[in-house]
């Protein structure tokens, strides 16, 4: 599992009236603006105090992260999970094209009320969610997968906090240095082991398998979800409900292949069942 022990920096000077700067790292391991700024935001989960900065969550659990900025300001959300998956939280809160966020007030990821299935769409291990407060509208179209299938998440077209680190620091490049500012947070995802559950064939058209099991439905979906994704398979869409759960795979080589996973719950048996599109 690749450690997230890291740091993650602006790799291009930043140019202001022809006066560069050199980018430096902080303590939080984040992509940080070496030009001191007025302008702050602060990010965190839901489950975030100040006696702990790495929490855990596990499936079933509500995942909420809360931005909060002094200034009024554009705010972005990515996700770097386990496996390097780099993600732009969107549609539910923090919009894919930046929300504006009014000074000293919060933005929450999902809005209040929506279901949490983010949480459903990564793999074991630790996350990493950085922010990143703007006073101008970002342009990031180019870093991002938009798919048919588009819920909260948007795929970023980069993997790793390398990746990001980079690909940031050519959007806020024409910025003035003072426009622009990031925070970090920390959690990890567990799971509770479910071995021997049966399996389903990714390459047919459908394949369906059902089983009894003493477990939660959002434990069996991500056992499920979790074999995708050792398959090459990215999330781009879920939704869960209190006894059905649906999810979308994108598998990008030669061409695209895109599979729904649904799994369903009646007392303690579920019904799974995985389709092809054609």
């Amino acid at each position: 599992m690749k450690s997230f022990n890291f740091h993650i920096a602006v790799l291009a000077a930043l140019a202001s009236g022809g006066v560069s700067a050199t980018p430096r790292l902080s303590t939080q391991s984040i992509i940080v603006n070496p030009a001191p700024t007025v302008l702050k935001v602060n990010v965190r989960t839901n489950r975030t105090t100040a006696g702990q900065a790495n929490l855990g969550f596990a499936p079933g659990d509500h995942l909420e992260f809360y931005a909060r900025v002094n200034q009024d300001a554009y705010v972005y959300l990515f996700n770097i999970d386990a496996q390097g998956q780099v993600t732009l939280l969107a549609s539910n809160g923090l919009q894919a094209g930046g929300t504006f966020v009014k000074a000293n007030t919060t933005q929450v990821f999902p809005k209040k009320g929506l279901a949490s299935t983010f949480l459903l769409t990564l793999p074991q291990g630790g996350n990493q969610v950085l922010a990143l407060a703007s006073l101008m509208p970002l342009n990031l179209k180019h870093l991002t997968q938009v798919t048919a299938a588009q819920g909260q998440m948007t795929p970023v077209n980069v993997t790793g906090q390398e990746g990001l680190a980079q690909a940031l620091s050519l959007v806020v490049h024409p910025l003035k240095p003072e426009s622009w500012t990031t925070d970090t947070a920390r959690y990890t995802i567990s799971r509770r082991a479910l071995n021997g559950l049966p399996a389903v064939d990714v390459k047919a058209l459908k394949s369906e398998v059902s089983f009894n099991r003493g477990a939660r439905l959002s434990e069996v979906y991500v056992v499920y979800a979790d074999r995708l994704r050792a398959q090459g398979y990215k999330d781009v869409h879920a939704t869960a409900g209190e006894r059905e759960a649906r999810g979308v795979f994108v598998r990008k080589g030669g061409q695209t292949h895109q599979v729904t996973l649904d799994v369903s719950q009646r007392a303690h048996t579920f019904f799974v069942k995985l389709t092809r599109q054609k």
